[in-house]
């Protein structure tokens, strides 16, 4: 594939083409016009990836144009929401996240531009992840880098005697005596023993770890996104305070709080800010923290998404982690029906049901938390199932309630789901698609230890 070097858009700058008062000079604009970085950025706005999106467009050009006119200062999510985006002045880049997402799909484009059409494209553009600033590259090397790239070490030449004041002196040699001599040997001895014993501690908490290893790096890759969704808490304060239960399609539309309605006769406008709030739980917040420190997990491919920022496109060829059922995390939705353990709201009661959709001898038909039992028996969930594409895994962690999530997590994490993880892990590494039902008590919102008491592995 040959890249077309003539190939620009009409316009001149971010400047002529999006901005009605302009931002570059007409001798600014003539330097631009002459920097190989400007043309590539051109020729990128004008592809097919981009020229269907104005606000990519003018997202691309803008930070290239602050960057290679020496603006740099110019590129933070606050200029780029008002100058891109016409939000207004001084608008809270916190509750609109607008460049957020939006930078998340030029990212994504700008990957497959330069494995497409501009695969012949000598200088390529990126923009790395946690901040907006470009970055051109060429050959391995940054096109007007201003940080001085360290010159490596030389050899120092042979036989060439040192300066007369860097000329050892002629004292002896201090010889060791014996006594410090054996001291050494005492001293390496211990060092020697204490790292035996340490290298079989280690060894043996290998082994331990062996098989909770292999569970989680089938969800971590380098070559693909592993995204961890925590649940939505404003949404269940919104369900129950209006008796209704929200679709994912009605969620990730946004469209859910235009016609609220609170039969508990609460302002649909309170109901609407209690509702839209960016809540999640404690329980929530612990597990991506102990997620984020497994070993397994690649870095620059590890993604904590909130429930209202995701899009479809995220959850297509990623690897997936939800927290949360269906009534906190409705992107659940999206993998359910294949799982016999279903979850449905209950809003009108203000509680959620687990649906055995074909129970085994011994099972019932449906679980839930039983309010005069004085344990408060409740129910959590762990569930793996390929991702949307068929080519990754979708890893599902849910409760009847925070208690019920509590539970499945504290499962996972335990010496006491070995087994499940070596029965569902086979021989190439991979796992089968699997439920299991845990049940345990909830006393105070939280969690005594759990017990599978129905399972399904895919055999």
């Amino acid at each position: 594939m040959t890249v077309d070097k003539t190939s620009t858009t009409s316009w001149a700058s971010f400047a002529e083409a999006e901005h009605p008062s302009g931002t570059a000079a007409a001798d600014q604009l003539a330097i631009l016009e002459e920097d190989q970085r400007w043309q590539v950025a051109r020729r990128i706005a004008s592809s097919k990836g981009f020229a269907k999106s104005k606000f990519l467009t003018s997202f691309v050009l803008y930070i290239c144009e602050k960057y290679l006119l020496d603006q740099a200062d110019e590129i933070t999510e606050q200029k780029i929401g008002e100058q891109v985006f016409r939000r207004p002045r001084g608008y809270n880049p916190g509750e609109d996240n607008i460049v957020r997402n939006y930078a998340r799909l030029l990212r994504q484009r700008l990957e497959e531009y330069f494995a497409g059409d501009g695969a012949d494209e000598t200088i390529r553009l990126v923009v790395p992840r946690g901040g907006y600033i470009p970055l051109f590259i060429e050959e391995n090397r940054f096109i007007g880098d201003n940080k001085p790239n360290p010159t490596p070490a030389k050899d120092p030449p042979l036989n060439v005697p040192a300066p007369a004041s860097e000329m050892p002196l002629n004292d002896p040699q201090p010889v060791p005596s014996r006594s410090s001599s054996w001291a050494l040997k005492t001293l390496c001895a211990v060092l020697f023993a204490a790292l035996f014993f340490l290298s079989l501690h280690d060894i043996h908490l290998k082994a331990q770890r062996t098989i909770s290893d292999r569970f989680w790096s089938v969800f971590f890759s380098p070559t693909r996104d592993t995204l961890l969704v925590p649940a939505d808490s404003g949404l269940v304060i919104y369900q129950n305070l209006t008796k209704r239960w929200v679709s994912l399609a009605e969620y990730a539309a946004g469209e859910y709080q235009e016609h609220t309605v609170s039969p508990l006769g609460i302002d649909p406008e309170i109901v609407n800010e209690l509702g839209g709030r960016r809540y999640t739980s404690v329980v929530d917040l612990h597990l991506v923290s102990s997620i984020s420190q497994l070993p397994a997990v690649v870095k620059d491919r590890f993604k904590v998404r909130y429930a209202r920022e995701v899009t479809l496109d995220d959850l297509k060829q990623s690897n997936v982690i939800l927290l949360g059922s269906i009534d906190s995390n409705p992107w659940v939705e999206l993998f359910q029906k294949d799982l016999n353990f279903q979850f449905e709201p209950q809003p009108a009661e203000n509680k959620v049901i687990i649906r055995n959709t074909h129970p085994l001898q011994g099972e019932k038909p449906f679980y839930e938390t039983n309010q005069t039992d004085p344990a408060r028996t409740t129910f959590g969930v762990i569930a793996v199932t390929p991702n949307l594409d068929g080519t990754g895994h979708v890893l599902i962690i849910e409760g009847i309630n925070m208690a019920g999530t509590e539970a499945a997590a504290d499962y996972l994490f335990s010496d006491a789901s070995r087994e499940l993880l070596r029965q569902t892990l086979d021989s190439n590494g991979t796992v089968r698609p699997f439920e299991v039902l845990l049940e345990t008590s909830n006393i105070g919102a939280n969690a005594a230890r759990p017990r599978i008491i129905s399972e399904r592995i895919r055999r």
